[in-house]
């Protein structure tokens, strides 16, 4: 049974990358762009802006980078600095961030020495935008329909929450794919994102942000691998945010978002990797990591299998067969994926 609805969920999933391969502006949105590989065919780094950038990696750029600001004078649509972890331990040179806006275009930046990035490249408005706050209610379009649902009056493009994206991070095969379809804009406190703030060192809650392919522990025994000890780090390091108990649903941005059904998605898919049992936080119920292993084939585990490149993961590619992360858990499933 356990191996049956896997194979419909790689089914559906599948189905959905089909519609989601071939750009199409109507289906910009969370749910429709859920597992869209990462654009190709671009030089990287094409969109970096000049300059040196060294200083103050881990600090929001759209502070000082965006008009009126104290460097009004290199504004800034999108920046921020790249880790090789989510904790922010160090930071990556080299890493890829890539953009493609509503209109279809690819922005493609790469890191510094320093980890930051950073350009001045426009981003395509969406005339359905809903302001809303951090995602939340009060959810307030900023456009205007007719009585039969037309568009009579789109929001303003030059407002930079209109200004939408969908955002990969990559850095050899290890890719980190944004769920969510966010603006640049963070009103008039920020006209302009960097994705630090969202996405700052050890000191935020939400982690950094980053891709890499180090193995979240130095060591691995070879047998007698430890849920506690070994496992658990490596979930914790790479599964969270997305994974955890409670609400995990993108914010509403768009008019689909607020249309029935709406284009809101739990991106935690229903599962909690912070829990070997599941959780249940008032209404919200999640499987926990013992429904995602298979004792009798380790390797075809849902846990496993769907987080190697080339296969269909929301939250993208974190680890080859090789990688320590990815044999020391197979062992631990082989061992009885215990409790330990």
């Amino acid at each position: 049974m356990k191996k049956f609805a896997i194979v419909c969920l790689a089914i559906c999933c599948f189905a959905a990358l089909a519609l989601a391969v071939v750009y199409n502006e109507s289906n910009f949105n969370a749910l429709g762009r859920m597992y869209q590989p990462a654009p190709e065919g671009h030089t990287p780094g094409k969109d970096n802006a000049p300059g040196l950038g060294m200083h103050h990696p881990g600090e929001s750029c759209s502070l000082c980078h965006r008009p009126e600001g104290r460097a009004a004078s290199h504004v800034f649509t999108m920046s921020g600095t790249l880790y090789k972890d989510r904790s922010g331990r160090s930071t990556l040179k080299g890493g890829e961030i890539v953009m493609q806006d509503r209109a279809g275009n690819v922005i493609s930046m790469t890191s510094n020495v320093t980890g930051n990035f950073w350009t001045t490249a426009p981003i395509a408005s969406d005339p359905y935008t809903v302001a809303s706050y951090h995602g939340g209610p009060p959810f307030t379009p900023m456009y205007v329909l007719d009585d039969q649902g037309n568009l009579v009056q789109p929001a303003d493009p030059t407002d930079s929450r209109t200004w939408k994206y969908k955002t990969w991070v990559r850095k050899g095969y290890a890719v980190r794919p944004m769920v969510m379809v966010p603006a640049a804009g963070g009103g008039m406190a920020a006209p302009r994102m960097s994705c630090n703030m969202h996405h700052g060192g050890v000191a935020h809650r939400s982690g950094a942000l980053w891709v890499g392919k180090e193995s979240t522990l130095p060591f691995y025994p070879a047998t007698g691998l430890s849920y506690r000890k070994h496992i658990y780090p490596i979930l914790r390091s790479q599964c969270s945010p997305c994974h955890v108990p409670g609400k995990t649903t993108t914010p509403v941005n768009t008019k689909t978002d607020l249309d029935t059904p709406s284009t809101v998605v739990d991106y935690s898919g229903g599962l909690d990797l912070m829990t070997y049992e599941g959780s249940t936080v008032d209404t919200i119920v999640k499987r926990g990591v013992g429904s995602v292993v298979d004792t009798a084939n380790p390797k075809q585990s849902l846990l496993l299998h769907k987080t190697v490149p080339g296969e269909l993961h929301a939250g993208g590619a974190f680890w080859n067969e090789r990688s320590r992360d990815y044999t020391a858990i197979r062992q631990w499933i082989a061992e009885g994926a215990q409790k330990n």
